[in-house]
């Protein structure tokens, strides 16, 4: 059952942005916020953006990379892939910037910003939004799409439940669907689908509208792990 949920990707619909007091909401920090004032730890935050771009613009950026002596590139026979890692040590944050090139289609390209860490604090708060600013302007435009996602692993001191009705509470959740694993020996407990008007993006499923993506995971001490996603996870959990 472990899987990503590429399928789904195609189907996100932009519609327009929440507002904190005349500001955007980000995702990010909601998620951070909530899990923090639930008293446990956050394990790993990651904010994807992503972005199909035209190649004249897309030239001028893999240019701008080439300059670093820390890029790479990969290729093999269906894409070529250029990718930049820059650490920002003082804030406890990587950015990776990765360009690929899909040689089926070379006018086009998908530049990709993964923003990420294992810590979060006021100060990395701030950072962040800087760095994710900047980002967007730089290379971006407004019809790029954002994932962010963080996991927290909470042990025994609160039941899976007491954690999902406090996330359906906190973000006022509505149709909330639960798929079950019934797969022997699987790690996953339960995946749980969910909308939030309080979000940007969203994606349909049988016509419904969904932007929050819960994996309740058991991992091998028989901890439960939980790995939160929006508008959907696209990596693997």
């Amino acid at each position: 059952m472990k899987k990503t949920a590429v399928i789904y990707i195609l189907l996100i619909l932009l519609t327009a942005k929440p507002m904190v007091n005349g500001m955007e909401r980000d995702e990010m920090i909601d998620l951070a916020t909530f899990t923090q004032e639930q008293g446990v730890a956050i394990d790993h935050w990651q904010v994807t953006l992503k972005e199909t771009l035209d190649i004249e613009k897309i030239n001028q950026i893999v240019e701008d990379m080439k300059n670093s002596r820390l890029v790479t590139m990969t290729e093999d026979e269906n894409v070529i892939k250029y990718l930049l890692r820059d650490v920002h040590k003082e804030a406890a944050i990587d950015v990776t910037y990765s360009v690929v090139i899909a040689k089926a289609d070379p006018y086009q390209a998908e530049m990709i910003a993964v923003i990420e860490g294992s810590q979060w604090s006021s100060q990395i708060e701030g950072e962040y939004l800087s760095i994710k600013r900047l980002i967007k302007e730089e290379f971006f435009t407004e019809s790029l799409k954002i994932f962010a996602c963080l996991k927290t692993g909470i042990g025994g001191i609160m039941k899976a439940d007491d954690f999902v009705e406090r996330i359906t509470n906190y973000f006022n959740l509505e149709h909330i669907v639960t798929q079950n694993d019934t797969i022997a020996n699987s790690s996953h407990e339960k995946v749980i689908y969910g909308y939030t008007d309080l979000w940007k993006q969203n994606f349909i499923i049988q016509g419904t509208q969904m932007n929050l993506q819960l994996a309740v995971v058991t991992d091998d001490d028989k901890n439960l792990t939980y790995t939160i996603g929006t508008p959907i996870l696209i990596n693997e959990y």
